[in-house]
């Protein structure tokens, strides 16, 4: 007598690559928190461009996380929406520190929209790993 294998209901799957994809955003958000902190302190202008090159890094691999999702995760819609709502924050916020330069108004809108993306990809990374109910 065979027994069958279980079939795995897809719903309930984690999504491990969708947790990476956000990891690896997360680690660049906590970075270039460290980056903008180091060119703001006087330590080099070197700073600015890394963390430019970072900003448009993270935003590429949000953008994959986003498609991942879309294609991956349609019984997780909310799932979805953050991540492509991440990918939207990351490219504003690219577009705001781009934009800032010496103007402080727009530093000033910057640095709460980082805090959002930080809680943001935080929560993704977490609630990703975790099989849905």
């Amino acid at each position: 007598m065979t027994i069958a294998p279980a079939r795995e209901d897809h719903a309930l799957k984690s999504a491990p690559g969708f947790t990476v994809l956000n990891g690896l955003v997360l680690l660049g958000v906590l970075f270039q928190g460290v980056s903008a902190g180091l060119f703001m302190g006087r330590l080099g202008t070197a700073w600015v461009h890394v963390h430019q090159i970072t900003a448009v890094a993270m935003a590429l691999v949000a953008l994959a996380a986003a498609i991942l999702a879309i294609v991956t995760l349609r019984r997780r819609p909310v799932l979805v929406a953050q991540s492509v709502g991440l990918f939207v924050l990351l490219v504003v916020e690219t577009g705001l520190g781009e934009a800032a330069g010496d103007r402080h108004s727009l530093v000033a809108a910057h640095v709460p929209v980082a805090i959002l993306i930080t809680a943001l990809s935080a929560y993704l990374t977490v609630a990703a790993a975790r099989p849905s109910r």
